[in-house]
């Protein structure tokens, strides 16, 4: 499968924009990245939708135009941020019901240790279909919002987030090759640049 890069995808975030997010505050703009995961698809609710985060009315009024199966995981749920970094070593993944075309995994590979990122990536290589796109959100820089974030999709290609707890991500920011690498077999096949030191991946199951 082979998209066309929309136009800007490979510009740098603004040096001078202050990557620190305060905790009261939230970001919302543009996200290319989500946009480039509904291109091509047909609103005839014919698809599946996998959300690894929380459930959120915004993003369910979002999928609802493209799928009729709509699966929130909340994998790591809002304790994690309570229980400190060491919770972020565990992974209780489940057993679902189908086959997803879609998958948004926000910022839990940030979230995770390595060895629990790589059986995430088994788990969604297992519980999705051929040619399924996802989309993650990863640190662009050491300096970028250390801390898990809330994602709410405002429609096709803007997103709001928010810091959502207080615990530290546990590992240092990963570098583009270590995204592909940790990825595979998924396939990388659009990365942009976001406010505060956000980078957006979106891969494809060959």
């Amino acid at each position: 499968m082979a998209w066309p890069r929309r136009p800007g995808s490979a510009t740098p975030a603004d040096p001078r924009a202050s990557p620190r997010l305060p905790h009261s505050d939230s970001v919302e703009g543009v996200a290319p990245g989500t946009a480039a995961v509904f291109q091509g698809l047909r609103e005839d609710r014919s698809h599946a939708v996998l959300d690894l985060g929380a459930a959120a009315d915004q993003n369910l009024r979002v999928y609802s135009r493209f799928a009729r199966w709509i699966h929130f995981a909340d994998l790591l749920g809002d304790p994690w941020s309570h229980r400190g970094e060491q919770s972020a070593g565990g992974l209780h993944l489940p057993r679902l019901d189908r086959a997803y075309d879609v998958v948004f995994a926000w910022d839990i590979l940030d979230r995770l240790f390595p060895e629990a990122r790589s059986r995430l990536v088994q788990w969604l290589t297992d519980t999705t279909a051929a040619s399924t796109r996802v989309h993650a959100v990863v640190r662009a820089s050491e300096d970028s919002i250390a801390r898990p974030l809330r994602f709410t999709l405002m429609d096709l290609g803007r997103i709001r987030y928010e810091i959502a707890g207080t615990a530290r991500l546990p590992v240092s920011r990963m570098l583009p090759a270590e995204v592909a690498k940790v990825l595979a077999p998924l396939r990388v096949a659009h990365a942009f640049t976001l406010k505060n030191g956000l980078r957006e991946y979106v891969a494809v199951r060959p």
